[in-house]
């Protein structure tokens, strides 16, 4: 049905269980469209595929043919089509089933995600088996999608969340995780590799703690699933969940492995559509499994390209892939720890090929930027884990997550640019110290004229983005005593503290913020705006900021804060000019 030719080349090796190949990376990175292009002139190095992975062709295709050929809904029509898309679609579960080895079909769910899986579990079995004072396990690495949904199961059901700490390695302490099973128990909800750290946890031994005391387990695979074999009967775990788009599937698709008893005994998490038997106005029953737990139309598309995804990976091996991973991980774990001022957080002895760091004297929003125009696709940010960040007390980190088809070229790649931008942080400011009194010395006009004539005269976006970085340098720190949460901008990821003043009818403003481009930006706007009445900020069009080249050197999350920090200025100035 569909063109699966280039697989066959993969799969006609006819490999031992447990021989294995190194892969051919030319020929598979030629599978994955996306790779091969530039960025800012530059060749593309992929190293988000914690946050997504690229689709191989096949699954585009499929993806493709599936809308052109064949399109039609699954299992209610008598019809070709709908025949035809229902038995591709029952086909993809199969797939599922097989590669994770479950028992049946029928325990594999397909819902909207991994974060839909999770809170699947956490509704319909917190519904089924949590009470008032009942307990259930999390850990301290866990992603949000992971604790959020537990913790408004013990909101609403009046139990109590416990959490397995870690070391600074970023390993689980398992003798204190056993000290906190008790009578009280219901349920442990634990990530298979952490998507901050890289940690590959050992569930196997943590899901036998737990059934020695009769606990069942649920293990968040999103981060897994995509570099090593996963044997859900091997494991003996009671949930598996993780996300399509994380495993070179499409988006909007993911996988809850339930075994056959709890998926039984689980009342329906959303109703409507495939989950019912049979409806009257008296009493509704609820269909077998797997469907009692697929309301409404499913994601049939997006099953279908999840099966080629597995198809894809099983040609390859994944004892191919973990073995290619490896080599990977440690030769970037030895470069990186080589780099002087670079603190790589998670360096547990098991762990995926994921990297997450710290530049000293950068924030890790403008080091992402600029590796992001260095042709370099990262993430920064607190990856949704804050409670692993604060055990670190800090806010996040620089993410680099790798995956087959990078390369030994693309880590040096990452490796010249981090001693670029480390060059660039370690070089200090000649420029002289931002002054507030002075900046009202000329009118709004030639203040920025000026600045767009400072910008004006730079071609090169690097060496634009490093003078925002010295000036950010220059501009005076506000007290830690200042920096509460009433005056931090809402709704920024990078955390920018401001506040504004109006004395003797002029407009004066104390801004921070941990970003040195954004306090760069800080200092441009209070050249232009302090010291001034609220009527000439309120009526400031502040064109400078399209005029000297600066509007692309900022991120959409840069610019969130930037935008919002203008809005601010000139609403309070609005205030100020109202009560005068």
């Amino acid at each position: 049905m569909f063109n699966l030719n280039f697989l066959k080349s993969r799969t006609a090796n006819n490999l031992d269980k447990d021989q294995t190949i190194d892969l051919d990376i030319k020929k598979i990175r030629n599978d994955f469209p996306i790779l091969n292009q530039k960025i800012y002139d530059r060749d593309l190095v992929y190293f988000d595929n914690g946050a997504t992975t690229q689709k191989p062709q096949v699954v585009i295709e499929a993806i493709n043919q599936v809308h052109a050929d064949y399109n039609s809904n699954v299992h209610r029509g008598i019809h070709f089509l709908s025949g035809q898309m229902t038995e591709m679609y029952e086909e993809a579960r199969n797939k599922i089933q097989k590669f994770l080895n479950a028992e049946h079909p029928h325990e594999i769910i397909f819902t909207g995600g991994v974060t839909d899986s999770l809170n699947l579990v956490a509704y319909s079995f917190g519904e089924a088996y949590i009470k008032a004072g009942d307990e259930i396990i999390v850990s301290e690495m866990e992603h949000h999608s992971n604790i959020v949904p537990w913790q408004i199961v013990c909101q609403q059901k009046g139990a109590v969340l416990k959490v397995i700490p870690f070391n600074d390695q970023g390993e689980l302490l398992l003798e204190e995780y056993k000290k906190l099973i008790t009578p009280k128990t219901k349920i442990v909800a634990v990530t298979h590799v952490s998507n901050s750290l890289g940690t590959v946890n050992p569930v196997k031994e943590i899901i036998e703690i737990a059934h020695a005391h009769q606990v069942p387990v649920l293990i968040d695979g999103a981060q897994a699933i995509q570099h090593e074999e996963v044997d859900v009967q091997a494991l003996d775990c009671d949930f598996y969940a993780f996300s399509g788009h994380k495993v070179y599937g499409p988006t909007c698709i993911g996988i809850l492995y339930g075994k056959e008893r709890w998926l039984n005994e689980m009342p329906p998490y959303r109703s409507g559509g495939d989950m019912i038997d049979r409806v009257s106005f008296a009493k509704t029953t609820y269909n077998e499994l797997p469907f009692k737990f697929e309301a409404g139309t499913p994601n049939y598309i997006g099953a279908i390209g999840l099966g080629h995804a597995f198809d894809y990976l099983s040609g390859l091996g994944m004892k191919n892939i973990r073995q290619r991973e490896k080599k990977m991980l440690d030769y970037a774990g030895e470069k990186l720890s080589a780099i002087p001022g670079l603190r790589v957080y998670g360096t547990a002895e098991d762990k995926a090929c994921l990297f997450s760091f710290l530049l000293d004297g950068i924030h890790p929003y403008d080091a992402g930027v600029l590796l992001d125009r260095m042709g370099i696709a990262v993430r920064t940010g607190h990856h949704c884990t804050h409670p692993l960040w604060a055990h670190f007390q800090t806010e996040g980190s620089i993410r680099a997550s790798l995956v087959f088809y990078n390369t030994f070229e693309e880590i040096d790649a990452l490796i010249e640019a981090i001693l670029k931008i480390k060059k660039m942080a370690e070089v200090k400011s000649e420029l002289p110290a931002f002054n507030s009194a002075e900046s009202a010395q000329k009118t709004i006009e030639q203040t920025q004229q000026d600045i767009v004539a400072e910008f004006k005269g730079i071609d090169d976006w690097l060496d634009k983005y490093n003078l925002l970085i010295q000036l950010g340098k220059t501009l005076p720190a506000i007290g830690e005593d200042k920096k509460t949460d009433e005056v931090l901008i809402k709704g920024c990821q990078m955390r920018t503290w401001y506040q504004s003043s109006l004395v003797e009818g002029r407009v004066h403003f104390e801004i921070d913020s941990m970003s040195l481009v954004i306090r760069g930006a800080i200092v441009l706007l209070m050249r232009v705006l302090e010291g001034r009445t609220p009527a000439e900020i309120k009526n400031t069009d502040l064109h400078f900021i399209d005029e000297a080249g600066l509007r692309p050197l900022f991120s959409p999350t840069n610019a969130n804060s930037l935008w919002k920090m203008v809005t601010q200025m000139q609403t309070d100035a609005t205030t100020d000019e109202k009560g005068e």
